[in-house]
C-alpha cells in the first residue's frame, strides 16, 4: 500500500510540475482519484514540504524551496 501511495504522490507532484498551481479537483480527476484520497495525499505532500498552497490558496504549487 505504501508504495501506491508513493507511486501517487509522485505523479501529484509530476502533475502540478508539469501543469502549475492546480485546484485540488482538477489534480484528482486528471490522477483519477477520489477526491478524500487526494485530499490525504496532497496533505501528506504539504506536511513534506514537496508542495505547498499557492496564491490562491485553494491551489497547490511545487514548493520551490524544497529543491
Amino acid at each position: 500500500m505504501t508504495e501506491n501511495r508513493e507511486i501517487t504522490e509522485k505523479k501529484i507532484v509530476e502533475y502540478l510540475n508539469e501543469n502549475g498551481p492546480s485546484f485540488l479537483g482538477e489534480v484528482v480527476k486528471e490522477l483519477k482519484l477520489s477526491y478524500s484520497k487526494g485530499l490525504e495525499l496532497v496533505n501528506r505532500l504539504i506536511h513534506k514540504g514537496e508542495i505547498r498552497h499557492s496564491d490562491p490558496p485553494l491551489q497547490f504549487e511545487i514548493n520551490s524551496d524544497s529543491k
